[in-house]
């Protein structure tokens, strides 16, 4: 191989290398617009925001004009807050699982607790061994239809934000050690029912609310 030879495989690789170079560039370019392009939606209307990335689907649906305005404005606060510890959700690391479920179960509470009082016109029930918020979710479940499996899907939720939040183990002679969680096995179950619970509530919304759906969408 003479020196010409060589010479022209040089510039070929180091053109190549360039183009790749390049390449790289404008993807990385094309990701900080994109991450910046998030961020800018997701502070200009968090609650649609948060819900549509969280059901991977259009809401077509007037949340604001079903709930009202100041459940909507509440719910919204509680999307920015989940937003603020990940604006994709499925990019969620296990590791900030359990703020990032705390926030995401009270935005959910706005829009149940109207279920269950505007709607359905009823008073919260209060139930053994159970809190206001688990007992929500349990009136919730004891519905017809997608509202009661997301009732369930909730209540699960918020046992196992419960099982994130308590883990002193107390022993037969009253030594205590805190147990580690479980964090990778608690998103897997959040990313599974999570999503869920969020789309069979806008399934009944859209049933209960025909006139706040969007774009003569009836699915």
């Amino acid at each position: 191989m003479n020196f010409r030879e060589i010479e022209n495989i040089e510039n070929a690789v180091a053109s190549t290398e360039t183009a790749a170079s390049s390449s790289f560039q404008l993807q990385m370019v094309a990701e900080y617009l994109e991450k910046e392009k998030r961020k800018s939606g997701a502070k200009e209307n968090p609650f649609v925001y948060f819900y549509e990335d969280v059901i991977s689907s259009s809401l077509s649906f007037n949340f604001k004009t079903a709930i009202g305005d100041s459940n909507f404005k509440n719910a919204s606060d509680d999307a920015l807050s989940c937003l603020n510890t990940c604006n994709e959700f499925r990019k969620l690391s296990s590791w900030a699982i359990s703020g990032w479920l705390q926030n995401a179960l009270k935005f959910t509470d706005h829009i149940v607790l109207h279920f269950i009082q505007d709607y359905c016109k009823e008073i919260p029930k209060s139930y053994f061994n159970a809190g206001v918020e688990k007992s929500r979710y349990i009136q919730l479940s004891e519905k017809d239809g997608d509202i009661s499996t997301a009732g369930a899907e909730l209540k699960d939720l918020y046992e196992l934000r419960n099982n994130l939040e308590h883990r002193t183990k107390i022993y037969p002679d009253g030594k205590q050690e805190l147990i580690s969680p479980k964090r990778n096995k608690v998103r897997y179950v959040v990313v599974k029912l999570y999503p869920d619970a969020l789309s069979r509530i806008l399934k009944e919304y859209k049933s209960v609310y025909p006139n706040s759906i969007l774009n003569n969408d009836n699915a």
